[in-house]
């Protein structure tokens, strides 16, 4: 069973399909009560919490937000969060303490919440497959606590599958013009003022489709609209607008696309909401060895060439030039603004950054409370951080931490009772004293460690972000590789004449004028049909240069001397005794190393006639040994 609290009383109803709570803390750990109305159930199991959330049977999504009683000015307003999504979702307000341990125990590892901290649990269960898709937002100061209301509410919008019913209105809504204030709740909301002078908001999750308001309008935009004095909303879905593929964009376009999801073997694009398309790693990198997540972040905006391909469409990483045009995205409004625009990410800014750059221009008229609140629109480029494990240390030092607690308010009660023990009374005194400085102790431990975490989460978050930095240098420095390659491809009239004269090029480069006559260049030497492209199949910075330098050491007689070539034949089998690969020319096969020490390191196949002509075979990776 569980009770439901409100804001404006304390009234409660009971709940039979949801998590068993209780009574909730007293009035003194209580957070302060706000007027307006807002629905949230305090957790009394933390065991029937977890298998609340892990039921196959629920349709919204749910919030949970963790309070500590001994940081109370770092806690997350849960009123807040109630108020406005309290209608999409289910609200928990669970006590950091015994039951928070229950619950951290019943859930799969990570997906816990504790101290002032708070997560959304989609209805879908996916997070149960991959707890990052469920982040924690963590507070751990009074500004890290406003931004953590921000980025669970957009996680409660994130995850709703369908807007909330809305109740007819007794009489016709009258159409009304304004223009946009300003944005609040991390775009989720957009306020507007009326031609009349009211005041009214525009609610993202009314609104379709549910893209952030701050992504489709405009601060100082007009906008018209069906107003709603009762609820004080503006319902501008009539200026729904639903782009056409075949109206936008012509094939070799250069695009902007958002990354909705990216692994290792292929990104999910979308051009706009409802048009989504899968990308293979192998249209983002001509690199064999590349991976989609090393060269895409989830949540960032990339330009990408849309193609048609016997009428299918194709999106493509590969030849993106930087200097070209890009299109514009659609607008999903009309009027309104391109939906997608190039360096402005899908990310949040992590708790404790400072994160409050002005995405709210002219909301001097919507008063410095609001503003307070904001969370900028523009804001880019820090990725959102992956959920923050509790050390060991920490949590026992909060259990320790409880157990003092309830013991101190064991002995207050012996104290209150027995007030004509006596000695009783004074040696009870004493012990409440010492429990008292130990539990002080453990709060001083319990807050180091916390703020420890905001610093390893501060740390990852500059990381992450230098990361997607990286990635994005990566992508440009393939594409600045690969329109080089296809430069110098034009200059020569078989790819055999280009391996020629980059051999000869790099033999001249690499050997000194004293060197040059003591180990001349082959002339008779032979490359196979796979060398040309198994040479150039590598578009990273300096691969192909390794290649070409191990190739002339092998050609004239140097990687015979040196241990760092391992020269070796290249046998039939893994076995030490088997035979050496041999053509029936009398060619026998050796291996030669490229590389030493990296991942996937490279090596070089060639064969050796009798009379010592050399024929390059292959670049193969160190785990291939086909001739």
């Amino acid at each position: 069973m569980q009770q439901r609290h409100r804001d404006h009383g304390h009234e409660r109803r009971e709940r039979a399909s949801r998590a068993a709570v209780g009574r909730g803390p007293a009035n003194r750990d209580h957070p302060k009560r706000e007027a307006a109305a807002a629905d949230y159930h305090v957790v009394a199991s933390g065991e029937q919490l977890a298998r609340t959330l892990m039921s196959e049977g629920r349709t919204r999504p749910a919030a949970v937000i963790a309070w500590h009683p001994g940081v109370p000015e770092n806690r997350i307003d849960v009123g807040r969060i109630a108020r406005e999504v309290g209608d999409l979702a289910d609200i928990y307000y669970l006590e950091n303490g015994p039951e928070s341990f229950r619950f951290a125990d019943a859930l799969p590892a990570g997906a816990h919440v504790y101290g002032n901290a708070a997560r959304v649990y989609s209805a879908d269960l996916d997070w149960l497959r991959d707890v990052y898709r469920s982040p924690l937002r963590m507070a751990q100061t009074p500004h890290a606590a406003a931004i953590a209301e921000e980025c669970i509410i957009e996680d409660v919008l994130n995850r709703v599958t369908a807007p909330p019913a809305v109740a007819a209105p007794q009489k016709p809504l009258e159409q009304k013009d304004g223009v946009v204030q300003a944005f609040a709740s991390a775009g989720s909301r957009a306020i507007v003022e009326l031609d009349g002078g009211q005041r009214c908001t525009i609610q993202r999750e009314r609104v379709t489709p549910s893209v952030r308001l701050d992504w489709m309008l405009a601060v100082g935009q007009g906008v018209s609209g069906l107003y709603d004095p009762s609820a004080g909303t503006l319902d501008i879905n009539a200026r729904k607008v639903v782009p056409r593929l075949t109206e936008l964009y012509a094939s070799g376009d250069l695009v902007l696309a958002l990354a909705e999801e990216v692994g290792p073997k292929a990104a999910i694009l979308t051009l706009y909401p409802g048009s989504s398309w899968e990308v293979p790693v192998q249209r983002i990198s001509s690199n064999p060895l590349d991976t989609a997540d090393s060269l895409v972040t989830e949540g960032e905006v990339v330009v990408v060439r849309f193609l048609r391909m016997k009428g299918a469409v194709v999106l493509s990483l590969i030849d993106v030039d930087d200097d070209a045009d890009v299109r514009e995205a659609p607008e999903l409004l009309c009027g309104g603004t391109p939906w997608l625009q190039s360096g402005r990410h899908l990310v949040e800014a992590p708790a404790g950054a400072e994160a409050d750059r002005s995405a709210t221009q002219g909301l001097s008229a919507a008063g410095p409370s609001v503003a307070g609140r904001l969370l900028s629109a523009e804001a880019g480029s820090v990725a959102a951080l992956p959920p923050v494990k509790a050390s060991a240390a920490l949590i026992s030092a909060q259990l320790a931490l409880d157990t003092e607690r309830a013991e101190v308010a064991r002995l207050q009660d012996l104290v209150t009772t027995g007030s004509s023990a006596g000695p009783e009374l004074l040696r009870l005194e004493r012990e409440v004293a010492a429990l008292r400085g130990e539990l002080e102790l453990e709060r001083r431990h319990s807050a180091a460690g916390e703020e420890h975490l905001a610093g390893l989460a501060a740390k990852n978050a500059r990381q992450l972000e230098d990361l997607r930095t990286l990635r994005a240098r990566n992508r440009e420095m393939q594409q600045a590789l690969k329109r080089s390659r296809d430069h110098q491809n034009g200059a020569f009239a078989t790819p055999e004449e280009q391996v020629r004269h980059d051999i000869y090029m790099t033999w001249a480069r690499n050997l000194s004028a004293e060197d040059k006559p003591r180990f001349p260049l082959p002339a008779d030497f032979t490359i196979g049909q796979e060398f040309a492209a198994s040479l150039y199949a590598r578009t990273e910075q300096g691969a192909v240069a390794k290649a070409l330098k191990t190739v002339v050491e092998v050609l004239a007689g140097l990687a015979d001397r040196s241990s760092a070539r391992e020269v070796h034949p290249l046998r039939v089998s893994e076995g030490g005794d088997a035979p050496q690969h041999q053509r029936e020319d009398g060619g026998r096969c050796f291996r030669a190393a490229i590389e030493r020490g990296a991942a996937s390191a490279r090596r070089l196949h060639y064969w050796k006639a009798p009379n010592g002509r050399v024929e390059l075979s292959r670049i193969v990776i160190h785990d291939d040994f086909k001739p």
